[in-house]
């Protein structure tokens, strides 16, 4: 499997990338979350991805 870092600007571009309207299927998405949680989110799983 190939491992991928993302850059500062390539991870601002999919936090800012705007949302889009799914059907509630009950499995965790990061569609309801505001602006600052996905960025958190985004910064927690590249975080993890480091160790």
């Amino acid at each position: 499997m190939k491992k991928y870092t993302l850059n500062e600007s390539e991870a601002k571009m999919i936090a800012e990338t705007p949302r889009r309207k799914v059907v509630k299927t009950g499995i965790f998405n990061d569609l309801d979350l505001t602006k600052s949680d996905r960025i958190k989110r985004a910064a927690s799983i590249l975080d993890s991805r480091k160790k």
